[in-house]
Order: structure tokens, then sequence, then C-alpha cells
């Protein structure tokens, strides 16, 4: 996990870590970092301290409730709430994927997750703030400034609109407390960069 973006983007780093690879040894030590740095007294920390030895269980729940293979318990796309009618692959992935491009992000074909995946969205933010942070060390405050704009505006239009329902799916499906307590920081986090 690296620090040197500064605490946002080391956040949207934590966050995207663990969604993308909840069992992964280095997303939870990273998370488990992130929360010591900054959130130490999160119930979060102590329930992922609990995993260090083996966190299996943490991908089995996770994709009980985001991957399937039966029905989606918590639908981790941005469609799915915004559209109204449960379908993935919406207008609103290609709008996500239109704002991507703006600051010059495809996704990888190779990956078999849409554009709205909230993993996908996390891994954005985190690109825009560690740009945002590389441009203010270089003293460029404009470049600062516009790349800051843009992840507020991306906050605002997509993921923001979203957080509560998702971050509340998982707070009521998970069998494992550690991703109700991630539900819960993820949405305060988010919360408090709206703010």
């Amino acid at each position: 996990m690296t620090t040197q973006y500064g605490p946002t983007a080391t956040a949207y780093f934590a966050y995207k870590s663990m969604i993308f690879s909840p069992s992964g040894t280095e997303a939870l030590t990273g998370m488990i970092a992130y929360l010591e740095a900054n959130r130490s007294d999160s119930p979060l920390l102590t329930e992922a301290k609990k995993l260090v030895g083996d966190s299996s269980e943490l991908e089995f729940d996770f994709n009980r409730m985001c991957i399937g293979p039966y029905k989606l318990l918590v639908a981790p796309y941005e469609g799915v709430y915004r559209s109204g009618n449960h379908v993935m692959n919406t207008d609103e992935t290609v709008r996500v994927a239109e704002f991507y491009q703006e600051i010059g992000l495809v996704i990888d074909e190779k990956f078999n997750e849409p554009a709205d995946f909230i993993g996908n969205e996390l891994e954005f933010l985190y690109c825009v703030h560690a740009l945002a942070s590389e441009q203010k060390a270089a003293n460029n405050i404009e470049a600062f400034e516009e790349l800051t704009a843009i992840a507020d505006e991306f906050l605002i239009k997509h993921l923001g609109t979203w957080t509560t329902p998702f971050c509340e799916g998982v707070k009521t499906h998970a069998q494992q407390a550690f991703w109700r307590e991630f539900a819960t920081e993820l949405h305060l986090f988010i919360t408090q960069q709206m703010q």
C-alpha cells in the first residue's frame, strides 16, 4: 500500500483493494495500515486484525453477496441502482466509462466487470486523487484543482448516488462482521468526501 499520494488516495486504494481481492493478504494489510493511520478507533480495524491469519471467508462472503453464481444479494453496479429496473450494463454504465475517458482511463478488456462496478469506480477516484497529488507536489495548482473538481463531480454524479443503498445491502446480507463494518466505513468515507 502506498501513502505517497495522501490520505484520500490511500483510502480509495484500501477500499478498492478489498473489493478486487477480498481475501488478499496485501489488501487486508493495506486496509489495516490505512485504518491504523486514519481511523484507529474503527470497529473495522478490530475485525480486520482478527482475519490476518486466514481471510478466505471474506472472499466467500463477498462473492456470495456481490458476485454470484446465484442471484445477487447486493449488486455492485451503479446502473442497477440508477436504472430502477435491476439491469446491468445500462446507459449509466456508458456514462461512467465516458467519465473515465475524460482523463484517459479505459477499462481493460480482459477485466470482466463493467465500468460501473464499485471496484472500478473506487479505482478511478484513487487514480484521480493520485494524479492530483502529483500535480500538487509539482506545484501545478491549476491541474491539481482541475483533477480535484473531476473527482468531486464523479462523486456527485456517480458513486455518491448509490453508495448508500449498496452499503445498506452489504450490512443487511453480510455474514462476516468485517463486511458490515467495511460498509459502514465506506459509506462514512464517501459521505465525508461529498461535504
